[in-house]
């Protein structure tokens, strides 16, 4: 009979070698005595499996090892290790073994579990990369069983919709705009019911503060082996689209607005022809519909000269550098008729070609009555001008009536017989004096009618203010108080005589018109003042003088006064304040003070009156000539030039006179180089050779000045036959004289 342990490892070894997995019995160094086959990493006698080990998998090993020897309980531990074919995975079960002699051993039994252990790994993995996908994701992702409930919803749903999975509604039609309600539910309703494995909607959805959001969303069925449906949703928050969207759709409709409703034509054009166009340009190329003009050569409405400027236009504009502003054009309409039109335009594609666009507006009516007007602005101008010189004519014959009634009384007075020589040098003086007076009325209407030509000459301010005492008197009412103040220096200033008189006189009838109501008074200064150039900066007229001394004029009235808005147009061409004014006055006083190279400055407040105030430059003291002047006065009338050269005799100047073209031209070569000016009637300009000295002064006697452009081209100074024979020719003469002394 055979011993029962003997039989026992018999069993053991045949079970251990028909096994599928390892077994190996171990000592108490860890040492191999027994191992099943498939041990093909360890052999016996050898340490089980730790030398294949990394340390810190040794150590573990061997602390197992340790405990089921110290315990007795068994313990299942995972090895891995290096095997001959790489990496290795070992489910083992280590179990406590005693002998017959009751030594402890360990009794391994292992399985090579690498293959299941990868394909674990890779499950993990996969999962690990699904869940950072499914997180961070863009996408709202849900899963929802066959009852509707949620199974999974990312963070990307409350990052959005701002629901968390447990709060999601459990309808989820319920959160849809009422409007999409209906659409979205027949979309996904085949779906839920099975007829469809996917659907998707764009539709509006609210989020859990309320507020409403564009979701694109789609619906996937997923079947289960149970046999149920769950369903996935991926949805993407498509606000921003669908507002861009709204937007672009909103812009587009205005741009159709704009292009189809603008009275502006627009057309586009391809190899000179119309391709495209809006109602605006069907109306103006008088056609009954923009796709009766679409296709219409250009040639038929538009002449040939019209087609030359156009393609000019149209290769000028490829260059931004040469490219016009806009083009003028005449068309002539499918319906006949001829209209004046404007336009610009741009190269542009059209249709995926090179293209023209040109926006086209019709100018006929606005150039018909821009012409109306134009011919109604002169019109007004006129009657304007024509009142203004009445007015005038109307003051002057007054006062030319009381002047002649002088003249007449004082050489009647003369005559008498009875009288001796200083009455009747008194009497002819002011006979005279009024006579001179009416020559300067005669010029102020030559002023204002535009044919006389300055004279400016040097001139105290304060005299002639003086001079100007008894007329202004007579101008301004009975109820309004005119005082003088002027200045007790001589204030000597550069003017025509005239234009100053205008100055005075405007300045204070407007005062008196200030004055409406009640008594008043009128306040008329003159003074010598030292201006600074910071000052003068406020002043109309005096941005560009220099600060200095100036003889200054000042009319101020205690009347109505002016606000900021009026003072700041009164120097307007026919603005005025009054009902019969035709707002000349202050607009010819600003002009004729920036002629004379001086400012005029206002101060006004409503209540408390007004004062203007006129700065003119000084007038530096002129040199004395030291001998007698030479001129040649050549002139066809007897009796005028005699007059012309006593009265320049009595200038300190020397005369030779030539009364027809042959004496000029001998005067001119005996003593050519001698004369200082000359006087010469504009009949006589053909006589005059044209090598005259440098900067010799020629002044032309005329009746009309008019007549004189090609003289004054030439240099002539203009001078009336009327001045001829008074005061006036002889102060010019002396200040002409005087300044080419200077220079």
């Amino acid at each position: 009979m055979s011993d029962p342990a003997t039989a026992d490892a018999i069993r053991f070894r045949a079970l251990a070698q028909a096994g599928v997995g390892r077994v190996a019995e171990l000592d108490r160094s860890f040492r191999s005595v027994y191992l099943s086959p498939g041990h093909e990493d360890t052999s016996v006698g050898e340490t089980y499996l730790l030398d294949a080990l990394d340390a810190e998998d040794r150590a573990s090993l061997t602390d197992a090892f340790q405990q089921v020897l110290d315990s007795g309980v068994p313990q299942r531990v995972a090895v891995p290790h290096q095997g001959a074919s790489g990496d290795r995975w070992l489910d083992a079960m280590v179990l406590p073994l005693d002998d017959e002699a009751g030594e402890r051993r360990l009794l391994v039994f292992s399985q090579d579990s690498t293959r299941l252990r990868r394909a674990e790994l890779r499950l993990r993995e996969h999962r690990e990369r699904f869940e950072r996908i499914v997180e961070n994701s863009h996408d709202m992702i849900v899963e929802y069983d066959a009852s509707g409930r949620v199974l999974f919803a990312n963070d990307r749903v409350r990052q959005v919709m701002g629901y968390n999975a447990a709060d999601l509604p459990a309808d989820a039609y319920t959160a849809v705009h009422p409007e999409d309600r209906t659409r979205v539910e027949n979309m996904f309703g085949r779906v839920v019911q099975g007829t469809a494995s996917s659907a998707r909607a764009t539709y509006r959805s609210a989020r859990a503060d309320g507020r409403w959001c564009w979701i694109d969303l789609l619906l996937h069925a997923i079947p289960q082996a149970d046999g149920r449906q769950h369903h996935m949703t991926i949805a993407r928050d498509v606000t921003e689209r669908m507002e861009a969207e709204q937007r672009v759709r909103e812009s587009e409709q205005r741009y159709r607005d704009l292009v189809e409703k603008t009275p502006l034509a627009i057309v586009v054009t391809q190899a000179e022809a119309i391709v495209y166009a809006n109602p605006a340009a069907a109306r103006i190329c008088g056609a009954r519909s923009p796709e009766e003009l679409r296709g219409t050569p250009l040639q038929n409405l538009l002449s040939p000269e019209a087609i030359a400027t156009v393609r000019d236009y149209f290769t000028r504009s490829s260059d931004p550098k040469r490219a016009p502003r806009t083009i003028d054009l005449r068309i002539r309409g499918l319906d006949g008729e001829e209209r004046h039109v404007q336009g610009a335009g741009n190269l542009t594609r059209y249709e995926g070609a090179l293209a023209f666009q040109c926006i086209v507006r019709d100018v006929t009516d606005l150039e018909r009555s821009r012409f109306e007007q134009e011919r109604l602005e002169l019109q007004l101008q006129e009657a304007r001008r024509l009142e203004s010189l009445g007015v005038l004519a109307g003051g002057i014959a007054h006062d030319f009536n009381n002047l002649l009634a002088v003249i007449s009384s004082s050489v009647r007075f003369a005559r008498r017989s009875e009288l001796d020589v200083p009455e009747r040098q008194d009497a002819l003086g002011d006979a005279e004096e009024a006579a001179d007076r009416a020559a300067r009325l005669v010029k102020q209407l030559l002023d204002y009618a535009g044919r006389r030509a300055p004279e400016v000459r040097r001139v105290d301010l304060s005299q002639q203010t003086e001079s100007l005492r008894d007329l202004m008197q007579a101008a301004v009412p009975r109820h309004v108080e005119l005082q003088f103040d002027l200045a007790d220096v001589r204030l000597p200033v550069r003017a025509d005589l005239v234009q100053l008189e205008r100055v005075l006189m405007n300045l204070v009838m407007n005062a008196a018109d200030a004055i409406r109501d009640g008594a008043g008074r009128i306040t008329v200064r003159t003074r010598r003042q030292r201006l600074p150039a910071l000052e003068l900066a406020g002043w109309l007229g005096g941005e560009e003088l220099g600060g200095g001394d100036f003889a200054c004029l000042e009319v101020e009235d205690d009347g109505a006064g002016m606000n900021a808005s009026t003072r700041e147009r009164i120097f307007e061409p026919f603005y005025s304040t009054k009902h019969s004014g035709h707002g000349l006055g202050l607009s010819a006083v600003l002009g004729l003070v920036q002629g004379h190279r001086g400012a005029i400055d206002v101060r006004s407040q409503p209540g408390r009156g007004t004062c203007f105030r006129v700065a003119l430059p000084i007038a530096p003291d002129g040199p004395s000539r030291s001998a007698k002047a030479l001129l040649l006065v050549a002139e066809p009338d007897d009796a005028l030039r005699r007059d012309a050269a006593i009265q320049l005799g009595s200038a300190h100047v020397d005369v030779i006179e030539a009364r027809d073209r042959e004496a000029l031209v001998s005067a001119l070569a005996a003593h050519g180089e001698e004369f200082d000016a000359l006087l010469v009637a504009d009949a006589f300009a053909d006589a005059l050779p044209p090598e005259l000295p440098l900067g010799l002064p020629v002044l032309a006697l005329h009746d009309d000045e008019a007549e004189l452009a090609p003289l004054v081209e030439r240099g002539w100074l203009p001078v009336s036959r009327t001045d001829a024979t008074g005061h006036a020719l002889r102060d010019r003469l002396v200040e002409l004289l005087s300044k080419s002394d200077a220079d």
